[in-house]
C-alpha cells in the first residue's frame, strides 16, 4: 500500500462498489461519505488522488473544511475518460444528489428570457418569453432572469451604459428623438444619427455575455472523449449524451447511447452545463458523432467565442 497521509488511514476507499487498497490518481469523480453513509461532498478532479490529499491537507486548518474531511469514513470514485466528463458528471451529481456540503443549488420553477426581432425599421427589439427547461432551443436566448422586472432593469442599465436607444429598442412610445437623447445619454439611433446596424451591433455585444446559443445541430449528439493513455481501472474513452444542451449521461457504447435516447429521458437545460458543453465545442476537445447513426459531425463552434 502506497504511504498516505495520516488522516486517510482510517478511511475506506471504494469505486463501483468494490474496495481500493489506495486513492487512485485518474481523471473522474469523488464523493465523501460519513459513518452513517450519508453524502458529505461531491467533487472532481483530473487526479483524485492529489485533490483528495490537497482536501486533508486544507482540512488541517481549523475551519469548515477541517469539520467536514473530519466526517469522512469512505471515499468513492468514478473514473472518467478525461477532464470533460468529469465535469460534466460531477455538475449533474450534486444537483441530483444533494450533498450535504456543496453549494446549495436552488431550484427554480419559472425562468424569463429575451428574444430578439426586428421591428420594421431594422431595430433588433428585445421581448421577455418564458424559458422553459425542457424546451427545444430553436432561437438565442439572452439571459436567464426570475421575473419580466429584472429584465426591465437590465435593458435600461444597456441602454444607459451602451447609449441605446430605448425607443428603437421598443421600449418606449413615440416618434422622433427620444427623451434620453435629449439628454445626451442616447446616441441618436432615433433621431437618424446612428445605422440600425450599428445600433444593432452595440446591443447584440452588450447582451452576449449572457447568450444562450440556439442548438447548432438536427439531433442528438455523442460527444467522444478519448484517452490515449489510460491508467488501470480507467476508460479509454466515453460518450457524453448531449440534445439541445442537456446532458443526458456517459455511456461506455454507441449501443448505450441509443439505448437511453429510446427511453424518451426527459430533457433539462442547465445553466453551468451548458457553460461546460460549449466551452469544450469551442475548444475541440470532444469528438462530434450523430447519437443515432454514430456518424462524425463537422463542429461549426470550433474556434468561436470567449473560449477559442
Amino acid at each position: 500500500m502506497d504511504s498516505m497521509l495520516p488522516e486517510l488511514e482510517k478511511v475506506h476507499f471504494t469505486a463501483a462498489g468494490v474496495t481500493l487498497d489506495v486513492l487512485p490518481s485518474y481523471s473522474g469523480v469523488y464523493r465523501f461519505y460519513g459513518d452513517d453513509e450519508s453524502l458529505l461532498y461531491i467533487g472532481k478532479s483530473i487526479d483524485i488522488k492529489s485533490r483528495i490529499n490537497a482536501h486533508y491537507q486544507e482540512g488541517r486548518k481549523p475551519g469548515r473544511h477541517q469539520r467536514i474531511m473530519g466526517q469522512v469514513a469512505r471515499i468513492d470514485c468514478a473514473p472518467t475518460a478525461g477532464e470533460v466528463g468529469a465535469l460534466l458528471a460531477e455538475n449533474a451529481a450534486i444537483k441530483a444528489e444533494t450533498p450535504l456540503y456543496n453549494r446549495r443549488q436552488r431550484r427554480v420553477r419559472k425562468l424569463w428570457t429575451l428574444h430578439l426581432n426586428h421591428s420594421s425599421q431594422g431595430f433588433l427589439q428585445p421581448s421577455a418569453a418564458d424559458f422553459l427547461l425542457e424546451s427545444e432551443r430553436a432561437v438565442d436566448s439572452y439571459g436567464l432572469y426570475q421575473n419580466k422586472r429584472h429584465i426591465e432593469s437590465t435593458l435600461q442599465r444597456h441602454a444607459r451604459d451602451h447609449g441605446l436607444c430605448l425607443r428603437c429598442m421598443g421600449m418606449d412610445r413615440g416618434h422622433g428623438p427620444c427623451f434620453q437623447y435629449q439628454l445626451g445619454r442616447c446616441d441618436g439611433a432615433c433621431a437618424g444619427e446612428e445605422s440600425a446596424e450599428d445600433h444593432n451591433a452595440r446591443l447584440l455585444s452588450a447582451l452576449d455575455r449572457d447568450r444562450i446559443a440556439a442548438w447548432p445541430f438536427a439531433g442528438a449528439l455523442a460527444l467522444l472523449e478519448r484517452n490515449i493513455n489510460p491508467l488501470p481501472q480507467q476508460p479509454t474513452l466515453q460518450y457524453h449524451l448531449v440534445h439541445h444542451w442537456a446532458y443526458l449521461g456517459t455511456f461506455a457504447t454507441l449501443k448505450e447511447v441509443t439505448d437511453e435516447l429510446n427511453k424518451g429521458t426527459q430533457r433539462l437545460f442547465d445553466r453551468d452545463g451548458y457553460h461546460l458543453l460549449l466551452s469544450a465545442l469551442r475548444k475541440g476537445r470532444l469528438e462530434i458523432l450523430d447519437a443515432r447513426s454514430g456518424q462524425s459531425i463537422d463542429n461549426p463552434l470550433l474556434g468561436s467565442g470567449r473560449d477559442s
